[in-house]
């Protein structure tokens, strides 16, 4: 075997890029905080459907069948399921961003980021559970809304959708591409009935034109809990501290209240209204529906490809509805503290393909005996330290992250050998092991005790590794476990530079060791020392 060794040291800068647009025209709410709303009827202007003579489009001869289930509402775009094809999930961070409003006169409205649409639209067979639907964009801006824009990606959908279904209850509206295609989630987004304020009470009345989300807190950080459209007037009782939101009575919500953005709301009668604490963004378990993300265990990490089929919604009288890739399962959940046991019940029976983790994702959830909440990800710990499912808040993407540090590294497993001050490091206590798994951008691994996942980021010259997640088991053997677990975290969000060591082996190159520094406390380098076998 011959040995190559290969030193290096990367600094890394994280250089950020502006790029500017054309903005929407200022009688139109914005796309941050004001989507089409549904609002009602008698708000709408009424639209002819296009003239159909000589347009040479589908459309022309189909025969056009209205949805009640689909009409009038306003569907906010969650997620893209690839459906076994090569192309990437997408779990859209903004979906109050990108909305379909479906006319009953066959017409449509679609706010694709910046950017709105106008469209026709025929639906056939909507006696159906799966019903026929053609759509065709019509007039559109054109600005451009940024690298980050999911725009394109939407518009993506317009020619290939054939079919649509709804899901939980109604709530969930999913399209299907032809010829097995991609598969589209939207979820409506409906009106928040809000209660007429008394004469001169503190109010506010919205004045963006396509009404505008209602949210759990102050900030677009915080998920929406509905909308209030053009016009909608509400009693304020309280506004944020930088008096960017107001904070609205809502009797009909969990909590009684909610945040809309003051940019959109004419407010009067406000001058002594108090300043309200912004409420954690972290949510409590039965806040909101969760995905399933990830799986970390021993052995790795395996990463959910189409979250949004992998749904789990605690609710507050002890049931939980469970969406298992093509099933819906109705469970029950207790908890004490931190403990959590989750027992699935009457569940659909259909096969979901080959493809599906719907037994794994049932499996884990069985067995799930711990739970926490951090960064506003969900974690349920397994048993017997076999590993640590994550969960986001539906329609939210897991926390993104820069490329890992180690490339050379990405997919695989490294075992923890020393670690301590460079030129004196101490090797690990006697029946005790620390693992390190490099992949999807992060680095997952057990500690001795506990699993635990970091994110991997650039940083101002050189690279981050942090916040470290981990579940919360206490060990008493080997003795002195604990002490050394949480000096090897507190040394991952230290780090500052690494470096790896090549094998060629059977004619391939394979990282055999690695190094990554870290600062000690009194300022001196530290550093963990990996192989890549125990």
């Amino acid at each position: 075997m011959k040995k190559i060794t290969v030193l290096t040291f990367i600094l890394l800068a994280l250089i950020l890029a502006a790029c500017g647009g054309s903005e929407p025209e200022p009688t139109e709410a914005p796309p941050t905080e004001a989507p089409p709303a549904e609002a009602p009827p008698a708000e709408v202007p009424a639209t002819e459907a296009p003239a159909s003579e000589g347009t040479g489009s589908p459309l022309d001869s189909m025969e056009h069948t209205p949805d009640p289930e689909l009409i009038n509402k306003t569907w906010a775009w969650e997620s893209k399921d690839p459906n076994g094809n090569d192309i990437p999930a997408i779990n859209v961070p903004n979906p109050e961003n990108y909305t379909l409003v479906f006319n009953e006169d066959g017409t449509f409205t679609a706010e694709l980021d910046c950017n709105n649409a106008n469209g026709r639209y025929a639906t056939t067979h909507v006696e159906n559970p799966q019903r026929g639907i053609f759509m065709e964009l019509g007039p559109t801006q054109l600005a451009f809304c940024g690298e980050g824009s999911l725009d394109q990606e939407m518009v993506k959908m317009f020619g290939p959708a054939q079919n649509y279904t709804f899901e939980e209850n109604g709530s969930l509206l999913k399209f299907i591409s032809a010829a097995g295609g991609p598969l589209y989630y939207f979820r409506n987004v409906s009106d928040i009935d809000l209660p007429e304020p008394e004469a001169g009470a503190p109010s506010g009345t919205v004045t963006a034109p396509d009404g505008v989300f209602l949210r759990t807190g102050p900030g677009a950080d915080y998920p929406y809990v509905g909308a209030a459209p053009f016009g909608e007037t509400g009693e304020i009782i309280g506004k944020s501290q930088d008096g960017q939101w107001w904070l609205a009575a809502a009797p009909n919500l969990p909590g009684g209240q909610v945040w809309v953005s003051a940019q959109y709301v004419d407010a009067v009668n406000v001058e002594n209204v108090p300043v309200v604490a912004a409420p954690s963004v972290v949510p409590p378990l039965t806040a909101v529906p969760w995905e399933w993300v990830s799986t970390t265990d021993p052995a790795g990490v395996t990463t959910v490809p189409n979250p949004a089929n992998y749904i789990i919604h605690f609710k507050d009288d002890g049931t939980a509805d469970i969406k298992a890739d093509c099933n819906n399962v109705l469970a029950s959940y207790t908890t004490n503290g931190a403990n959590i046991s989750i027992t699935p019940g009457p569940s659909t029976m259909v096969a979901c393909g080959p493809d599906s983790l719907d037994s794994q994702f049932m499996a884990q959830l069985s067995s799930a005996a711990i739970y926490f909440i951090n960064g506003g990800n969900l974690y349920l710990d397994l048993p017997a330290d076999s590993g640590t499912m994550r969960f986001v808040p539906q329609g939210t993407p897991p926390p993104a992250a820069e490329q890992p540090p180690a490339g050379e590294a990405e997919g695989s497993t490294f075992y923890l050998v020393s670690y301590g001050p460079e030129n004196a490091p101490q090797t690990l206590i006697p029946g005790s092991q620390i693992t390190a798994h490099f992949a999807n951008d992060q680095v997952t691994g057990n500690a001795g005790c506990n699993n635990y996942s970091a994110a991997i980021s650039t940083a101002e010259g050189g690279f981050a590794i942090g916040p470290v997640v981990a579940t919360r088991k206490a060990c008493s053997e080997p003795a002195g476990v604990m002490e050394q677990e949480q000096a090897y975290l507190t040394a991952l969000e230290s780090a500052g530079a690494y470096q790896w060591e090549q094998s060629l082996v059977n004619e391939a190159t394979l990282v055999t060791q690695g190094k990554i520094f870290y600062t000690l406390p009194d300022g001196a380098t530290g550093v963990l020392n990996f192989v890549s076998s125990p």
